[in-house]
């Protein structure tokens, strides 16, 4: 360790993709294997700085065969370069499968982790990097140690990471409920102060295929004249990850409360189960089923007790500062009184741009149908449109300013649950 401390002297913490050379070269076949080619052509592609291209090519060379440990290195110092630290870290975590690469692997985890002001998983994958590196390997334990002692002497250093914002706003139609749609729109606009909190923990687990995560928010919404719709809402969960093959499982639960006017009305354990995976070039399949037990506090209310089951399909896609997303959700809904137990459909496609560094655009848009099976009268038919604009400016210390506008358009076959609605809501946050 001597020596380590020595070598720290000379201030050498390195990018990590520098050492990407230790790979380039390596695993390149003279042969004219199709797979072969692929990846000779994005080791060019990369050389040239064209790593869209490069990252296209092995992903090319990976759908042909070609099942090299540094194929997934690659791919994760293609995506670190493109900006994708998601796509990079479970490239990364492949790569950590091989023993003989595990080392580096580890060291890269917990750059993209510092990268990602995640203080608390860059000091665990850079230790874990340090005592797996052979001893033989100096530059690479040099690397680990000059990294950590960086990041261990930081003040502001924290496991914890979350968000909060504070924000006012207008909305031209209330809702009791935000987004429960049992009950009618109050009819009345008032102007409103939304509040937010949310954090997160992260746990390593034993592997780099694992690990687990704690979260949890608040959040309080306060009506300048209508205080009978005030709400407010506080949840925690525990999810569970591991990587099995080409797929990231999870699995976890939670609880939900919620306030109407100061008094209790809803509980709510949660539990839910998602399945992930890359399909092509920066392009993710993520299942999920999500089950809740609706316990109605609000006497008023109790016959919406009940269970709702929601299953979710989503295909994502990020080209550079771009990001989509399509998805489809089916609810079923068995609550004490059946008139309010509803079968929806939820159609969902959504895009956020980064034009320029400071500046972040979100855009959403949702069409839902929901089939009421009414026992004493005729089926209650309805469709919903949603859309969702955000604008968001990035000031300096990682504060934000966005300017959020809604628009929901609510069509029953019962005239009573029609509705449109606008919002306008102008935030001040920061993550942290």
């Amino acid at each position: 360790m001597q020596l380590i401390n020595h070598l720290l002297r000379w201030k050498i913490f390195l990018p990590f993709f520098l050492i990407v050379l230790i790979l380039l070269s390596q695993e390149v076949r003279a042969e004219n294997q199709p797979e072969s080619s692929a990846f000779q052509a994005g080791v060019t592609a990369f050389k040239q700085g064209n790593y869209e291209s490069a990252l296209d090519y092995f992903h090319q060379a990976q759908s042909l065969g070609f099942a090299k440990p540094s194929l997934h290195y690659n791919i994760g110092v293609c995506c670190y370069k493109l900006g994708r630290y998601q796509e990079a870290e479970e490239a990364f975590n492949k790569t950590a499968t091989f023993p003989k690469m595990a080392p580096l692997a580890y060291y890269n985890l917990g750059v993209i982790a510092e990268k990602r002001s995640d203080h608390d998983k860059a000091i665990y994958w850079l230790h874990k990097s340090y005592d797996t590196a052979e001893v033989e390997d100096l530059n690479l334990r040099v690397l680990a140690a000059n990294a950590l002692t960086q990041i261990e002497g930081k003040t502001d250093y924290s496991p914890w990471a979350g968000y909060a914002s504070v924000g006012l706003g207008y909305d031209d139609n209330v809702e009791l409920v935000p987004d429960s749609d049992f009950l009618q729109a109050s009819n009345m606009d008032d102007s409103f102060l939304d509040v937010y909190l949310s954090a997160r923990r992260f746990f390593a687990g034993d592997s780099s295929s694992s690990g687990s995560y704690f979260q949890g928010s608040l959040s309080y919404l306060k009506y300048a004249e209508l205080n009978e719709y005030d709400t407010g809402t506080a949840d925690l969960a525990l999810f569970y990850w591991q990587q099995a093959g080409s797929y990231q499982l999870e699995g976890g639960g939670g609880y939900y409360y919620s306030t109407i006017d100061g008094q209790s009305y809803e509980q709510s354990p949660m539990l839910s189960l998602q399945a992930k995976r890359s399909l092509w070039a920066a392009t993710n399949l993520r299942l999920r089923y999500r089950l809740n037990y609706f316990d109605v506090l609000d006497s008023d209310y109790d016959y919406l007790s009940g269970w709702r089951h929601r299953t979710m399909a989503e295909l994502s896609r990020r080209w550079g500062n771009y990001y989509g997303y399509l998805a489809y959700t089916l609810e079923l809904n068995d609550r004490d009184d059946e008139d309010y137990s509803p079968t929806r459909h939820l159609f969902g496609a959504g895009v956020d741009v980064k034009p320029l560094d400071n500046i972040g655009i979100t855009l959403y848009v949702g069409y839902r149908t929901s089939n009421y099976d009414i026992a004493a009268f005729d089926d209650r038919d309805e469709d919903r449109f949603d859309a969702m604009l955000n604008l968001t400016y990035f000031l300096v210390n990682r504060w934000e300013i966005s300017c959020k506008y809604e628009y929901t358009d609510n069509e029953s076959t019962d005239d009573s649950y029609d509705y449109t609605r606008n919002a306008v809501t102008l935030f001040l946050a920061r993550p942290f």
